[in-house]
């Protein structure tokens, strides 16, 4: 008998019949609802961690079986979180900062419109077209609007009258987790989930006003990631003013988990300087002398949300897998004309090389592990072949 896969334990064991879905598996290790609200970026989030696994996967199977519970899960956040049914979410939602955001916030509706076109994507290949066609219309209204509220001409905020109203928000300072949403649409292919020059001035924001060479006059009363010379990336600043009197407290730390996708995300966007400069900061701090290198703890050891790490080899590589239509696309971000990396799929595992012979570009692929399905076609930008 197989064992039951994250997702299966996510949609078919922690999800209820209302569509809400409890985090940290607390049915399947407990037997029981701990009866705690859901998290958005969560439970928005795993919808499209199911579309990456049926991608990397290309079992349909998988997909149908699951695809029931995907549907009440989107379906409870757009019902529970969208107070005024304008499609951009506005409600108290918990997020993974163990506090609630209120009001739009781009932590929750960018992971929430990464869901819905995720989900608009699985319709349509299992032939719900009801589904496809609502979560495609959503898609429009919810991207326009949510943009709009949230763009303050640098990055994306908080949209709070009061910032002071509740305790533990971000209001209008810059987060450095704004775009996981669009971290997770860049490695499955889902494209801009906003406007495309918003999305990309986001994330030099990010990246001037969050990344600091020197922690020694940093102030920070939680939990302590970074001293003294170390460089980092931290998760909110408030360079237009509007700290709010109590902000969530982990706004000062910085998590090299979050440093990673926004790594990988500036490199998707051509930042490939910036990217590595982030990368290397958190390589720095972890160097064997400092800290364990093989241990980047944060809310525990051994943190699993040190797996983000792995988008750094899809951004600079370009690898995408597409398993249920039988594609692998490539698009080396460095080194194009000598490059080799390794990929891996549900099916194979094995390098890419690609390399400019005699003026033309060329590229191999090499299985060590495995073997590709009959008619596998490669996709490689800017190849000739």
């Amino acid at each position: 008998e197989l064992e039951q896969s994250m997702r299966e334990t996510d949609f078919l064991v922690e999800t209820d019949d209302d569509g809400l879905m409890q985090f940290r598996a607390m049915r399947e290790l407990n037997g029981y609802s701990w009866g705690f609200i859901p998290a958005v970026d969560g439970q928005m989030g795993t919808i499209v961690r199911l579309y990456r696994e049926w991608l990397i996967s290309g079992d349909d199977e998988f997909l149908k079986r699951l695809w029931p519970k995907a549907v009440d899960a989107l379906e409870y956040g757009i019902r529970s979180w969208d107070t005024d049914g304008d499609f951009v979410l506005d409600g108290m939602m918990h997020v993974d900062y163990d506090v609630e955001f209120y009001g739009p916030n781009p932590l929750g509706n960018f992971c929430y419109l990464a869901a819905l076109k995720a989900a608009e994507k699985m319709a349509e290949h299992i032939g719900d077209t009801g589904s496809a066609r609502r979560y495609s219309e959503i898609f429009y209204e919810a991207s326009k609007r949510a943009d709009k509220m949230m763009w303050n001409g640098d990055y994306f905020i908080q949209v709070l009258e009061d910032v002071n109203e509740y305790k533990y928000q971000h209001g209008t300072g810059c987060l450095a987790d704004q775009l996981i949403g669009q971290f997770y649409a860049y490695m499955t292919g889902l494209g801009y989930l906003a406007e495309p020059g918003h999305i990309k001035k986001a994330l030099e924001s990010i990246y001037k006003y969050n990344f600091i060479d020197d922690f020694t006059d940093h102030h920070n009363v939680q939990r302590v990631y970074a001293i003294n010379d170390d460089k980092g990336l931290l998760m909110t600043t408030w360079p237009h003013g509007g700290r709010p009197r109590f902000p969530f407290f982990y706004s000062e730390e910085a998590w090299s988990r979050t440093e990673y996708h926004v790594a990988a995300s500036l490199i998707y966007e051509g930042f490939i300087e910036e990217g590595l400069t982030i990368a290397k900061a958190v390589r720095e701090r972890y160097d064997g002398i400092k800290r364990n290198p093989w241990n980047e703890f944060e809310c525990g050891y051994h943190y699993s949300g040190i797996m983000s790490s792995w988008g750094l080899l899809l951004a600079l590589s370009g690898y995408r897998p597409d398993m249920a239509h039988q594609r692998m696309y490539f698009s080396p971000a460095i080194n194009k004309d000598n490059f080799k990396c390794f990929w891996s799929n549900g099916k194979a595992w094995g390098t890419y090389t690609q390399l400019l012979e005699n003026g033309r570009l060329q590229h191999k692929i090499d299985v060590l592990y495995g073997e590709l399905d009959e008619g596998t076609e490669i996709i490689a930008e800017n190849c000739l072949y």
